[in-house]
């Protein structure tokens, strides 16, 4: 996500300028924050950028305000509505009186000043605000009980006479004489999910101790349901079944009280042999339901009875994967953030998450600003789920990025397990099999040279050895393979313990391969092997297991102690983190 002067279309440096100030205020910037923002590779795995030189996580109409200049009253109604919450939280929150005045008359400073210059997002200041109440007032869980008590009135909803009768009540259900028993079960199915997003619509359900009767129950579960996506959501749950492969939800913007509500709907979706995996904040933020939250209230943890919890935010796609494969059905993450959905700012394991999902569900309105109103299109399909006014759910859906090219773990092993069959026959043919490890992207810029160089040197190889079949790997790299799914392609054929000799690149290796170009060695090559790698060192770590199970198999190239220095690939790289700057 280039942010330099070539970046922008008019060339407008007075401009460029404020676009670039609006990324470093809001702290939005990578080149400034790379730990805590996201790289423009893990960004891709949520957002699929195309032609805009930039991604911001709030609204079109926000973001034209805020580069034009404009401020009004769009700007001005939004930060006030920040203020109007924060400010009856501290009161209610804080009983001390000198802290409460100290908080609100510090927390008025910030927010004047952050206000001021008219380039903050409200979302930004929020959080910059939320965060000195929770340090100063040093609450872990502010609002918890009101939290556990609206979840609670669910919960007793939940397992009420009334809500059964109300929730299985046979009416509306459409059937035909001819209905196969498969598309009945899904007809239940739909009919009890729709019910549960209906009642979603009512807030009086979780902030009120009111009792429900049946008749009342049936009646908001007859509620409208607005937009198009209630129609799609149901025939993308018909061809997920029909597919009859494994499917993953991201469900995420769950608050309290509703969360019980959805958690019903979970329950149903894995029936149907949907998976689910369901995001919540990293801290505080209002009634959002947290990690926290998760691991404390009584009532979150009876209803995710048997939920895996992956507390891990820098999960790999390997250990991701090994996760979804279980037998669980049902997973909890953070997503890494205070604040509404922010792509800039996630987790790695709620990047990888969105990735590996099949689509995603939105239950946050504010959320919808990001994924309905703004004109970025995302790498899975999106369904924005809010209630807006008492008794009228709102479902619409934002389908990905037509360029988007999915690899699914499905797909990856797929690939591999052919790669595997073809080696066995060459084997049988009597064929050794080398497995070439090389610098592909460790270098930064330096992509092309480096298959240039592989390519070159394996056919080298290839000719100069008989009986010999090299495996090159920059030969099965395809357009939308990051560095994710290379390694773990890759990782099933190198374990499938028919490679005999494993060669990593050598300084000799790309001197050679330059002779044979006829060039000279650019400084960016000079000294180097494959102990410059990360995908390198992680390849000599899994020969070196191979070769425990398989001690015939010989391993050339420099020395294990030589990799070390090589630990961690930067999120969706091809290179080492650490290298970024180099």
């Amino acid at each position: 996500m280039d942010r330099t002067y070539e970046s922008f279309s008019d060339l407008d440096p007075g401009k460029d300028a404020w676009i670039a100030n609006f990324y470093t205020e809001n702290h939005l910037a990578y080149e400034v924050f790379p730990k805590e923002v996201a790289s423009p590779e893990q960004l891709r795995f949520m957002v699929l950028l195309d032609e805009e030189p930039f991604y911001y996580p709030c609204s079109d109409q926000v973001f034209k305000t805020i580069i034009e200049k404009k401020g009004g009253d769009l700007l001005t109604f939004a930060y006030i509505k920040v203020w109007e919450r924060v400010e009856p939280l501290v009161r209610s929150v804080v009983k001390d009186t000198y802290k409460q005045k100290f908080l609100l008359s510090l927390l008025g400073m910030k927010f004047r000043r952050e206000t001021a210059s008219l380039v903050m997002l409200p979302s930004r200041i929020e959080k910059r605000l939320l965060q000195i109440f929770i340090r100063v007032s040093e609450i872990d869980r502010p609002l918890a009980q009101i939290k556990e008590t609206k979840n609670r009135r669910i919960c007793e909803l939940l397992k009420s006479g009334d809500f059964k009768e109300a929730f299985n009540d046979p009416k509306g259900l459409e059937l035909r004489e001819d209905t196969p028993l498969d598309e009945v079960n899904f007809g239940i199915h739909l009919l009890q999910i729709r019910r549960l997003i209906a009642l979603t619509g009512y807030s009086e359900l979780w902030t009120s101790e009111k009792q429900i009767t049946s008749d009342t129950l049936r009646s908001m579960m007859k509620a409208p349901i607005e937009g198009p996506g209630w129609i799609w959501l149901k025939n993308t749950f018909r061809k997920w079944i029909h597919s009859g492969e494994r499917r993953y939800l991201l469900w995420m913007g769950v608050s309290a009280g509703e969360i019980l509500l959805d958690l019903a709907m979970i329950r149903i979706l894995i029936r149907m042999g949907i998976n689910v995996i369901l995001s919540v904040k990293k801290a505080f933020y209002y009634d959002s339901i947290t990690l926290n939250d998760v691991l404390e209230d009584p009532y979150l943890q009876e209803m995710l009875s048997g939920a895996e919890i992956i507390a891990n935010p820098n999960i790999s796609k390997k250990e991701l994967l090994e996760e979804l494969k279980s037998d669980k059905t049902l997973y909890v993450i953070s997503d890494g953030i205070q604040e509404h959905f922010n792509p800039l700012l996630t987790s790695v394991t709620f990047a990888r998450a969105f990735k590996e999902a099949d689509a995603v569900v939105s239950r946050s309105a504010e959320d919808a600003d990001c994924f309905i109103k703004s004109r970025f299109r995302f790498t899975r399909d999106a369904l924005s789920m809010v209630c807006k006014k008492t008794g009228k759910l709102t479902l619409r859906e934002k389908l990905r990025h037509p360029k988007v090219i999915r690899f699914s773990e499905a797909a990856l092993r797929a690939k591999a397990k052919a790669l595997v069959i073809d080696l066995k026959i060459k084997k049988s043919q009597g064929k050794k099999i080398l497995f070439y490890s090389a610098i592909v992207g460790s270098i930064p810029h330096q992509l092309e040279t480096a298959k240039k160089i592989l390519n070159v040197f394996v056919d080298y190889l290839r000719k100069r050895q008989e009986g010999v079949v090299v495996i090159n790997p920059a030969e099965h790299f395809e357009p939308g393979m990051d560095a994710d799914d290379i390694m773990y392609m890759w990782e099933i054929v190198q374990r499938s313990g028919l490679i005999d000799m494993w060669r990593f690149q050598t300084v000799d290796d790309i001197e050679n391969a330059f002779e044979l170009m006829d060039e000279k060695i650019p400084p960016e090559w000079i000294g180097k092997d494959a102990t410059y790698s990360t995908g390198c060192t992680m390849e000599m770590k899994i020969a070196l297991e191979i070769q425990k199970e398989h001690p015939e198999m010989q391993i050339i190239g420099p020395p294990w102690e030589k990799f070390l220095r090589r630990k961690e690939y930067g999120v969706g790289k091809l290179y080492d983190r650490a290298l970024g700057d180099i």
